[in-house]
């Protein structure tokens, strides 16, 4: 039966069903590289290039909302004819990803000017009417997109041909219903751009505030209304135990298991506290470690993911990338923040080198601004109350992330 699991009671009709040739044709793209997407001209030709639909563009690429690249006016484009520029309902596929990621597509709407598909896209044009933005979200749709799958080629890079979409099926209601579901989502995807927006905003305000108290533009005073002492520049090593973290025998299968925390490079970045990691520990596999106390601050020093930083929720210890901070009358919160400022600082010399790299010794000199404890605390409140809202609001934002993935896969045959 080809009806869909969630339906407007108003409808009850089975599906359309034909191959993705019956319902579109594909047009012409481009093969310019992002080298010469630098045009300024407003009269410029604009492009899609496959790494923003991927990545940039959501299901819909509003072209009131989102100011494309042009590409460089010196460019002849003389072979594309006016079929070639892309029209309102136009369906531009990425063809090719790292990932499984290939196939996202984007429903392109309110095209005023002139736009090619650019690289790695296909763009495709329905050869009869739909509802705006109803094909947008079904060729994004799991029903849709998971067809895709076994069609796809390549190891390092995945990639899916023109030919293998077009015997792909293709189901859709009729047009009123693909307006009403167009219409639905696109109100959800009004909620999830308010919710993003909301959390940009706060996340500003943060870099706004945090460059204010480092650069101490903004000082805080005491409660009597004096100011606090001035700060003096000290060493990472002065503020407290700094320890290598280790790791246990991996051919030990026994030092493994669900008792400590273990963090490595790849628990750090995400949140502020650690309260998981990938990997745990056995109670003797931690015994060979050198353990950490809750409200350590770990710092990756080593690679690609140097810089990240997170703070320890409990006792757990970490792997030899990880250099950490047992602070001793300091502020864990405030050298955490302290850390993520000045790291861009510390990066213009560790980046010279061919590994991204701080040893021990280096990570102790490492110097950074720090304020009398009292002021410290008040740093720390401000900025983890910051923390929080951002948290709480990145929370909303998944839970309607999540509604509408819920939508996608049971919205659609």
């Amino acid at each position: 039966m080809l009806k869909p699991k969630l339906r407007f009671k108003e409808f009850n009709n089975e599906w359309n069903s034909t191959t993705f040739d019956k319902v579109f044709k594909t047009v012409q793209n481009n093969c310019f590289s992002r080298d010469l997407l630098n045009g300024t001209d407003e009269k410029c030709t604009k492009n899609v290039h496959y790494g923003d639909i991927l990545i940039k563009y959501g299901t819909i690429l509003d072209c009131d909302n989102i100011t494309l690249p042009s590409i460089d006016s010196t460019v002849d484009l003389k072979k594309f004819n006016e079929e070639s520029y892309l029209k309102d309902g136009d369906i531009l596929i990425a063809d090719t990803a790292e990932d499984y990621t290939v196939g996202k597509a984007c429903e392109i709407v309110n095209v005023h000017d002139k736009v090619l598909s650019g690289l790695h896209t296909i763009p495709c044009r329905p050869l009869f009417d739909f509802a705006s933005r109803f094909l947008g979200y079904y060729i994004n749709s799991y029903s849709y997109h998971d067809s895709l799958i076994p069609l796809v080629t390549g190891i390092k890079v995945s990639s899916i041909s023109k030919s293998s979409i077009a015997k792909t099926i293709v189901k859709y209601p009729s047009i009123d219903e693909q307006k009403k579901i167009a219409e639905f989502l696109s109100k959800v995807d009004e909620v999830i751009s308010e919710r993003e927006e909301e959390v940009k905003d706060l996340e500003k305000q943060k870099k706004g505030l945090m460059q204010k108290i480092f650069s101490q533009q903004l000082r805080f005073t005491d409660s009597n209304n004096n100011p606090y002492p001035d700060w003096k520049e000290k060493n990472v090593g002065n503020l407290g135990t700094v320890i290598t973290g280790s790791t246990p025998k991996t051919e030990d299968k026994s030092n493994y298991g669900n008792d400590f925390l273990w963090c490595s490079p790849a628990d750090l970045g995400s949140t502020k506290y650690i309260t998981q990691t990938q990997k745990m520990l056995s109670s003797k596999g931690f015994n060979c470690t050198r353990k950490l106390p809750a409200n350590s601050i770990l710092v990756t020093c080593i690679g690609s993911t140097i810089g990240k930083i997170g703070i320890s929720s409990c006792e757990m210890s970490t792997n030899q990338q990880i250099n950490s901070i047992i602070p001793c009358n300091n502020n864990s919160d405030f050298i955490y923040y302290a850390l993520i400022y000045s790291f861009p600082r510390y990066m213009s010399v560790i980046a010279t080198q061919a590994v991204p790299i701080i040893n021990k010794t280096e990570f102790e000199k490492l110097t950074l601004q720090v304020p009398c404890l009292e002021e410290q605390q008040k740093i720390a409140n401000l900025l983890s109350h910051l923390d929080e809202l951002i948290e709480e609001k990145k929370a909303l934002l998944s839970d309607w992330q999540s509604f509408k993935k819920g939508l996608l896969q049971q919205m659609f045959v």
